[in-house]
């Protein structure tokens, strides 16, 4: 039986009680329009899933059971830490989504010397709230267990330093290497440039620290197209597709 996934931000074990509040409840009962004695499928964002089976309705709140937990789905594939550059809304959380279900661990927003967008501290928090909703439906959509961790944003240098995967490589349309050059290890921190790309002064700085500056090919792309196509590469190249 295929069930509609949804997240489930609580510890589940064989028939503990699921209590979900007005909120909590409101996709299930008014969208998906759930009543007593259905089943529903819970994922954690950490590997774990289970079977619930709804046991009360009481107004607008909702009690369930676990009646089964599934295998837990260890986090499989190389590790993935995507340094996104901030750009317009729509294309970046479209990116979010496909960065997610590309199976991304990290997931980390970057302010760059040619980002348009300029977050203020007081919008952050609304921001963050909002993208990891999107990440949330992304993993009920296409059957990830995992959640990225999406960081605060940060300064492209900041989070270029604190980088400790095994290959570092930022997509660059100057470069003579392509990404498919690239010998791909268990760990992979790709940067990604905003419309416009990264200045050479940015590249250099990359370079100065590890990083490997490498071409997708000569078509101009979008940003969001971009680390799409990167994404892809790298789980061909790390024999996942």
């Amino acid at each position: 039986m295929n069930y509609k996934r949804n997240f489930l931000n609580q510890n589940f074990s064989l028939d503990k009680s699921i209590y979900l509040d007005k909120a909590s409840s409101h996709h299930l009962l008014k969208v998906l329009r759930k009543k007593e004695g259905d089943e529903v499928e819970f994922f954690d964002g950490q590997g774990k899933s289970c079977i619930a089976l709804i046991s009360k309705i009481h107004k607008s709140e909702m009690e369930l059971k676990v009646i089964s937990l599934l295998e837990e789905d260890p986090r499989s594939g190389i590790s993935i830490d995507l340094g996104q550059s901030l750009i317009k809304n729509d294309p970046f959380n479209w990116t979010l989504q496909k960065a997610t279900e590309l199976g991304v661990k990290f997931f980390s927003p970057l302010f760059s010397e040619r980002s348009v967008i300029r977050l203020k501290e007081n919008s952050i928090t609304n921001k963050m709230n909002k993208w990891n909703l999107i990440a949330r439906g992304a993993c009920e959509q296409c059957g990830e267990n995992w959640l990225p961790i999406i960081e605060k944003p940060m300064d492209l240098k900041t989070w270029a330093e604190k980088s400790r995967s095994d290959t570092k490589i930022v997509l660059y349309p100057e470069s003579e290497m392509k990404i498919s050059d690239i010998d791909i290890g268990s760990s992979v921190s790709l940067a990604v440039g905003p419309e416009g790309d990264f200045t050479k002064m940015e590249i250099d700085s990359l370079t100065g620290i590890g990083f490997i500056p490498v071409t997708i090919g000569k078509r101009i792309l979008r940003a969001e197209t971009a680390t799409v196509s990167a994404l892809s590469v790298l789980r061909f190249a790390a024999n996942e597709f």
